[in-house]
């Protein structure tokens, strides 16, 4: 019974870090809205003539943290089923909330290229990446009971 606890307990607190994680995705976009909305029309801190090649690169660097992402998630949860089922609930943790924070880094380099070039469009196109891999490796009960049930063993 004390097993069942503490899952639930670590479940509790990992989620608690997703959201907030998720959360900090709406603070990015507050943060872009409000910038707008002072200056009207910004057009960015580096020169007009670099805001193409910094769009390349900052979506380059998007498309490699999603890679990232799947990647790391894979190998932090690879294990061993007869792993204690501390050490695996341990593992299903850490690989949500690294997941998470790669997957919150498409908005941060938005928010950095709508800083640098004034483009709000870009910024929202990485935003919503963002938001659709949080949604897609947030952690679930169901997912967590299934990756942690081992036959014959109650997780």
């Amino acid at each position: 019974m004390e097993q069942l606890t503490d899952w639930k307990r670590v479940f509790r607190t990992t989620t608690f870090i997703c959201a907030a994680i998720v959360a900090s995705l709406f603070v990015y976009a507050a943060i872009v809205e409000i910038q707008k909305s002072r200056l009207g029309f910004f057009a960015g801190l580096a020169p007009p003539s670099q805001a193409h090649t910094l769009m390349f690169v900052f979506y380059g660097l998007a498309i490699v943290s999603v890679v990232l992402a799947r990647a790391s998630n894979r190998s932090i949860l690879k294990g061993r089923e007869t792993d204690p089922p501390r050490e695996r609930i341990l593992r299903l943790s850490r690989a949500s909330v690294i997941t998470a924070v790669l997957a919150e880094i498409p908005a941060l380099l938005g928010l950095v290229l709508f800083l640098l070039t004034g483009s709000s469009r870009d910024f929202y196109f990485l935003w919503f990446g963002s938001l659709a891999m949080e949604f897609i490796f947030f952690p679930r009960s169901k997912t967590w009971q299934d990756l942690l049930s081992v036959p014959g063993q109650e997780p």
